[in-house]
């Protein structure tokens, strides 16, 4: 490697300890793009780095996906989208054993669909399901557990805010991106599904029997509680799939939809008065980090470190699924600790180029690591999306622990068969983006 890969991969090293002291991440990240850019181009070429990118981030109209997807999840947590999908959910499912469960994992799709934000789902379903989970006596460790884990639909399902936001930072078509994660989304909803008639069969008394009776007729008419929500969302994909509108229409006509939904069920003027107010805090988390994430990119691509790692594969011969498997082991780890922005910023400028360059489909990286990035909120002993859905329920981490391994290991085998069979993720968007 040159002096310019050198200086990147010890200012790297460097940004990861600043963040593992505390540092906040986008100054972290800024910070180092600072240093870096100052020692390989001097101070004309970061001087226009630092004046051009955050005037390009916040002034460009693609950008403005972001915080109307925001809105669109927000909304749609806040006006109670959740509490039909679950109550439909656990007409049609809830009288089998385990049925609440399935109802928990096929509500969480639906409103991901809606929502797109891993943790809002986590959360909303720990005060929606979790109530009739306890009531039916289901094992808590295992009901807490699948909520948990449901959380991960709501990032795969489109239109999904963490998959959006990946594609900025990695310019990669956003359409495309979403699109591919629908089978995904669907095969870990069946996944799911099929664990929990595993378990019900192993071990019958983590998940008692119910008597719940719902006539044909209550199923049917259950639908029309989320009919609204299922238009919107065929609207929105179905649009983007056709060309007929750019996903930032795509989220804004999901917004207005959501708002709409929101006015007929005569929700509080003061609920989405602070839908809006939360909106605007989240993306005054997200673009901070946007610009950093840029900044830093910028920095990598001239120090060629991304390029010199490409280039170094060949000669230290290392399979490229042996590079994919030690990159899971990473995103495990430090998933753990970071939430998904913070580790998108830090790592895809270098991982990114990496995978591509060793062959793997731009596409198909995107939704493994995704993937990954989901699974490390599960993961012992840090997993935020336990932490989330711990404290709601009023219990310790320990308990959601006890039952999170074979959604665990449900989770991981979605992201190895999309790694050996990337068509899973890139034949949707193959189809309608040719």
């Amino acid at each position: 490697m040159d002096f310019g890969s050198w200086v990147a991969l010890i200012v790297f090293i460097g940004m990861l300890g600043l963040v593992f002291m505390g540092v906040p991440i986008f100054i972290a990240t800024a910070f180092a793009a600072l240093i870096g850019s100052l020692i390989l181009g001097g101070p004309t070429f970061t001087l226009q780095q630092f004046a051009a990118v955050p005037y390009y981030t916040t002034s460009n109209f693609t950008f403005a996906v972001v915080p109307l997807f925001v809105l669109m999840s927000v909304l749609a947590a806040d006006v109670g989208i959740a509490d039909a999908a679950y109550d439909t959910a656990s007409k049609w499912f809830g009288r089998r054993r385990g049925g609440l469960l399935i109802a928990t994992v096929v509500a969480s799709a639906i409103f991901g669909a809606a929502c797109g934000q891993f943790l809002a789902a986590a959360a909303v379903f720990a005060k929606t399901a979790l109530p009739q989970l306890d009531k039916y006596n289901y094992n808590r460790s295992l009901s807490t557990a699948c909520i948990a884990t449901s959380g991960t639909l709501a990032v795969l399902i489109p239109p999904s805010v963490p998959i959006i936001i990946f594609c900025i930072l990695v310019d990669v078509s956003i359409g495309r991106a979403l699109v591919a994660g629908i089978l995904p989304g669907i095969l870990l909803t069946l996944l799911m599904s099929l664990l929990i008639v595993v378990i019900g069969l192993l071990k019958p008394e983590t998940m008692p029997a119910t008597n719940i009776q719902v006539s044909w007729k209550e199923k049917f008419r259950s639908l029309t509680m989320i009919g609204p929500v299922l238009l919107i969302i065929v609207l929105i994909i179905g649009g983007m799939y056709m060309g007929v509108f750019a996903p930032t229409v795509g989220g804004a006509i999901g917004s207005v939809g959501v708002l709409i939904i929101a006015l007929i069920r005569r929700i509080k003027p003061s609920i989405i008065a602070h839908s809006f107010y939360e909106t605007v805090l989240i993306n005054a988390q997200i673009f901070p980090l946007l610009i950093s994430g840029f900044l830093f990119a910028r920095f990598i691509l001239l120090s060629g470190l991304s390029r010199d790692l490409i280039q170094l594969m060949p000669q230290s011969h290392i399979n490229p699924f042996i590079l994919m498997f030690i990159i899971i082991i990473f995103y495990l780890f430090i998933g753990c600790v970071l939430e998904f922005l913070s580790i998108a910023v830090i790592t895809l400028p270098l991982v990114f180029p990496l995978l591509t360059g060793v062959g793997f489909d731009p596409i198909a990286t995107v939704i493994i690591i995704i993937m990954l990035s989901q699974i490390a909120t599960i993961t012992p002993p840090f997993g935020m999306a336990v932490f989330a859905v711990a404290s709601i329920a009023g219990i310790r981490s320990e308990h959601v622990f006890r039952g999170i391994l074979p959604f665990f290991a449900v989770c991981l085998l979605l992201t190895i068969l999309l790694v050996f069979v990337p068509q899973i993720a890139t034949w949707l968007p193959n189809l309608f983006y040719k």
